[in-house]
C-alpha cells in the first residue's frame, strides 16, 4: 500500500469520462490521485489496481485473478446495494476490504416490492392486459383478489429494505411475520412483527411473501420445490432482491402447476432474462426488468455513498457497510496500521 509521502491511490474502474463530481466530493482534501480506467482486459484490470489503496468498481465485476493482485489492506467499493457480482470470498483471503451501497436505494426497492404486493393483491396489471385486449371484467380475476387487510405478510431478510417494507405495509393493517436467523427477538418487538425461526414454518401462514436477502452460497436457490410446495396454493412470491435466490424451474413449475396463485419479480436468474422465459408470459405473473433501485436520488446516493466509503477506508476505518467482516482476521496488524488514524 502507498503510505508515506506518496498520493495514495484511487482507482476508479468505469468510463473513463466519468466526472465523478460526487466521489470526488467526499474526497475533496484527502492527498489522493484518482485514476480512472475502463479495462478491456483482466490484464488491464491488474496493473490498474496492484498499487490502489481503494478501488471504486462501478459495474465491474471483481474475480479472484484480479483481486489477488491488490495490495492487503486495500479496498473494494461496488456502487450498488447488491454485491454477488464480486467474488467476495477471494477479497476475505487476500485481505481486501469490501463495501457496497447499503442505503442508497432501500426506499426504492422497498417501494416496488410494497407496488408488487398491491398489484398481485388487486389484480391490476392483470386487468389492464385483459383491457387492453377489448375484454371487461372477468370472474376469475375477480376471485383472486382477496381483502389485503386481513391478509397475513411474510418478509424473509430483516435488512434496511425489508424494515422499510415492513414500515410501509404496516399501513394496510396486515399480519407481518418475518424469517431472518440475523434478527434479534428485540429488533423484531420494536418494529411489532412476529418473528418465526423456520422458514417453512413462515411459508406455510403467508398469502404474501417479499423476499430481502443478499445472493450467496447460503441463499443460492433458497425457494426451491419445497418451499413453493409449503405455501397455499392462494399465495404470492415477490422477489426484488436477486434472482438467484429463486429455482427458476421450482418457480415456473409452482406457476403453470397452480401451486401458487402468482408472482411479481423484478429480477431472474439470468439477466436480460431471455424472450423466451416462461416467467415474462404468464398472466399471473407481473414483471418489471431489475429497475427497483432505480431513481434520480437513488442514482445520486450510490455515487455519494461510494465516495463517503473511499473516504472512510483512507482514514484508516472499517466501513460501516462493510459485506466481509472476515477480513478483519486476515489483514496483519501492520498492513491496518498503515492506515493513519485506523481505529478498530
Amino acid at each position: 500500500m502507498v503510505t508515506g509521502e506518496e498520493k495514495r491511490k484511487v482507482v476508479f474502474l468505469g468510463p473513463e469520462d466519468d466526472p465523478l463530481t460526487y466521489e470526488r466530493a467526499e474526497l475533496e482534501g484527502m492527498d489522493v490521485e484518482i485514476v480512472q480506467i475502463n479495462p478491456d482486459s483482466e490484464g488491464e484490470a491488474i496493473e490498474a489496481v496492484k498499487d490502489a489503496s481503494v478501488v471504486l468498481a462501478r459495474g465491474y465485476a471483481m474475480q479472484d485473478p484480479v483481486l489477488r493482485e491488490m495490495e492487503q489492506g486495500a479496498g473494494v467499493i461496488v456502487y450498488s446495494h447488491g454485491f454477488d457480482h464480486m467474488d467476495v470470498d477471494s477479497a476475505t483471503e487476500n485481505g481486501i476490504m469490501v463495501a457496497n451501497g447499503a442505503g442508497m436505494c432501500a426506499e426504492e426497492v422497498s417501494d416496488q416490492a410494497c407496488a408488487l404486493i398491491l398489484d398481485v393483491a388487486r389484480q391490476i396489471t392483470f386487468s389492464d392486459r385483459h383491457m387492453t385486449d377489448g375484454n371487461w371484467t372477468d370472474a376469475a380475476m375477480l376471485a383472486r383478489r382477496t381483502p389485503i387487510d386481513e391478509a397475513t405478510l411474510g418478509i424473509v431478510g430483516f435488512g434496511n429494505i425489508g424494515r422499510a417494507v415492513n414500515r410501509k405495509m404496516s399501513g394496510w393493517r396486515m399480519r407481518t411475520l418475518v424469517f431472518d436467523p440475523w434478527v434479534s427477538p428485540w429488533v423484531a418487538k420494536e418494529h411489532n412483527v412476529e418473528q418465526v425461526h423456520n422458514l417453512q414454518e413462515l411459508l406455510r401462514q403467508v398469502d404474501y411473501v417479499t423476499v430481502h436477502v443478499p445472493h450467496n452460497k447460503q441463499t443460492d436457490k433458497l425457494f426451491g420445490e419445497a418451499e413453493f410446495a409449503a405455501m397455499k396454493n392462494t399465495a404470492f412470491f415477490i422477489n426484488t432482491c436477486r434472482g438467484k435466490v429463486q429455482d427458476e424451474a421450482a418457480l415456473i413449475k409452482a406457476l403453470e402447476s397452480g401451486g401458487i396463485a402468482g408472482a411479481g419479480l423484478d429480477v431472474f436468474a439470468t439477466e436480460p432474462t431471455p424472450a423466451d422465459n416462461p416467467l415474462r408470459k404468464m398472466a399471473n405473473v407481473v414483471t418489471t426488468p431489475h429497475a427497483a433501485g432505480g431513481s434520480t436520488r437513488s442514482a445520486t446516493l450510490a455515487r455519494i455513498r461510494a465516495g463517503q466509503n473511499a473516504a472512510s477506508m483512507l482514514r484508516g476505518e472499517w466501513s460501516m457497510a462493510g459485506v466481509n467482516p472476515g477480513v478483519r482476521d486476515i489483514i496483519s496488524p501492520r498492513a491496518v496500521a498503515q492506515f493513519e488514524g485506523y481505529s478498530s
